[in-house]
Protein backbone atom coordinates (compact mmCIF):
# COMPACT_ATOMS: atom_id res chain seq x y z
CA UNK A 1 0.00 0.00 0.00
CA UNK A 2 2.30 2.21 -0.81
CA UNK A 3 1.72 6.09 -0.77
CA UNK A 4 3.87 8.51 -2.62
CA UNK A 5 5.13 12.12 -2.26
CA UNK A 6 7.49 13.54 -4.68
CA UNK A 7 8.34 17.32 -4.27
CA UNK A 8 10.79 19.46 -6.10
CA UNK A 9 11.01 22.97 -7.49
CA UNK A 10 11.65 21.90 -11.31
CA UNK A 11 8.76 22.97 -13.86
CA UNK A 12 7.49 20.06 -15.59
CA UNK A 13 4.56 19.62 -17.34
CA UNK A 14 1.54 17.12 -16.98
CA UNK A 15 3.04 14.73 -19.13
CA UNK A 16 6.76 14.97 -17.42
CA UNK A 17 4.69 14.60 -13.88
CA UNK A 18 2.59 11.65 -14.83
CA UNK A 19 6.18 9.85 -16.27
CA UNK A 20 7.56 10.84 -12.86
CA UNK A 21 4.95 9.06 -11.06
CA UNK A 22 5.09 6.22 -13.48
CA UNK A 23 8.62 5.68 -12.98
CA UNK A 24 7.98 5.13 -9.16
CA UNK A 25 5.07 3.20 -9.57
CA UNK A 26 7.13 1.29 -11.76
CA UNK A 27 10.17 0.59 -9.31
CA UNK A 28 7.81 -0.15 -6.64
CA UNK A 29 5.97 -2.87 -9.01
CA UNK A 30 9.43 -4.75 -10.24
CA UNK A 31 11.35 -4.63 -7.42
CA UNK A 32 8.51 -4.93 -4.08
CA UNK A 33 6.13 -6.61 -6.29
CA UNK A 34 3.39 -4.30 -5.57
CA UNK A 35 -0.34 -4.67 -6.91
CA UNK A 36 -1.19 -1.46 -9.29
CA UNK A 37 -4.19 -1.24 -7.27
CA UNK A 38 -2.53 0.04 -4.23
CA UNK A 39 -0.58 2.64 -5.66
CA UNK A 40 -1.35 6.27 -4.96
CA UNK A 41 0.52 9.38 -5.03
CA UNK A 42 1.14 13.02 -4.94
CA UNK A 43 3.40 15.57 -6.81
CA UNK A 44 3.99 18.85 -5.36
CA UNK A 45 6.41 21.54 -7.37
CA UNK A 46 7.24 24.16 -4.79
CA UNK A 47 8.48 27.97 -6.17
CA UNK A 48 11.96 28.05 -5.59
CA UNK A 49 11.74 30.79 -3.19
CA UNK A 50 9.62 28.20 -0.71
CA UNK A 51 11.83 25.03 -1.23
CA UNK A 52 15.49 25.02 0.37
CA UNK A 53 17.27 21.94 -0.99
CA UNK A 54 20.76 20.18 0.14
CA UNK A 55 23.46 22.09 -0.65
CA UNK A 56 21.14 24.86 -3.06
CA UNK A 57 21.16 21.90 -5.50
CA UNK A 58 18.81 22.71 -8.36
CA UNK A 59 17.60 19.50 -9.50
CA UNK A 60 16.69 18.13 -5.65
CA UNK A 61 13.88 15.56 -6.25
CA UNK A 62 12.57 14.06 -3.08
CA UNK A 63 10.30 11.06 -3.03
CA UNK A 64 8.65 10.20 0.10
CA UNK A 65 7.42 6.45 0.09
CA UNK A 66 5.08 4.94 2.75
CA UNK A 67 4.41 1.67 3.09
CA UNK A 68 3.92 -1.24 5.16
CA UNK A 69 6.82 -2.19 7.74
CA UNK A 70 8.44 -5.72 6.76
CA UNK A 71 10.73 -5.05 3.39
CA UNK A 72 14.58 -6.73 4.03
CA UNK A 73 17.54 -4.02 3.41
CA UNK A 74 18.20 -6.03 0.86
CA UNK A 75 15.03 -5.02 -0.40
CA UNK A 76 15.00 -1.51 -0.21
CA UNK A 77 18.89 -1.54 -1.25
CA UNK A 78 18.03 -2.86 -4.31
CA UNK A 79 14.41 -0.47 -4.31
CA UNK A 80 16.21 2.52 -4.05
CA UNK A 81 19.35 1.89 -6.36
CA UNK A 82 16.31 1.11 -9.54
CA UNK A 83 14.65 4.09 -8.59
CA UNK A 84 17.43 6.45 -8.63
CA UNK A 85 18.98 4.55 -12.16
CA UNK A 86 15.39 5.12 -13.16
CA UNK A 87 14.90 8.71 -12.08
CA UNK A 88 18.58 9.58 -13.48
CA UNK A 89 17.76 8.09 -17.10
CA UNK A 90 14.27 9.96 -17.32
CA UNK A 91 15.40 12.91 -16.31
CA UNK A 92 18.61 13.70 -16.75
CA UNK A 93 20.02 14.51 -13.40
CA UNK A 94 22.64 13.84 -11.23
CA UNK A 95 21.84 10.66 -8.89
CA UNK A 96 22.81 13.10 -6.09
CA UNK A 97 20.12 15.35 -6.63
CA UNK A 98 17.60 12.41 -5.45
CA UNK A 99 17.03 11.56 -1.94
CA UNK A 100 14.35 8.59 -1.01
CA UNK A 101 12.73 8.57 2.51
CA UNK A 102 11.09 5.40 3.24
CA UNK A 103 8.61 5.67 6.50
CA UNK A 104 7.00 2.45 7.37
CA UNK A 105 4.13 1.96 9.57
CA UNK A 106 3.10 -1.50 10.77
CA UNK A 107 0.20 -3.06 9.09
CA UNK A 108 -2.50 -2.53 12.48
CA UNK A 109 -1.85 1.21 12.05
CA UNK A 110 -3.66 1.24 8.86
CA UNK A 111 -7.61 1.30 8.67
CA UNK A 112 -9.03 0.87 4.78
CA UNK A 113 -11.18 -0.32 2.91
CA UNK A 114 -13.94 0.57 4.68
CA UNK A 115 -12.53 0.66 8.35
CA UNK A 116 -10.61 -2.90 7.96
CA UNK A 117 -7.30 -3.35 9.87
CA UNK A 118 -4.79 -3.86 6.83
CA UNK A 119 -3.39 -6.67 9.05
CA UNK A 120 -6.26 -8.24 8.00
CA UNK A 121 -6.44 -7.57 4.39
CA UNK A 122 -4.98 -9.68 1.44
CA UNK A 123 -3.21 -7.72 -0.77
CA UNK A 124 -2.19 -10.18 -3.23
CA UNK A 125 1.14 -9.83 -2.54
CA UNK A 126 3.97 -10.74 0.29
CA UNK A 127 5.64 -7.39 2.47
CA UNK A 128 8.21 -9.58 3.16
CA UNK A 129 10.51 -9.44 0.74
Amino acid sequence: MPIVRIEETTRRDARQKQAVIATVFNSLRQVLGVSDEELQARYQQYQPEDFVAPGGMADYLHIEIVMFKGRTLASKKKLYRHLVDSLVTLLDISPAAIVILLREYEADNWGMRGGTVASEIDFGYRISV
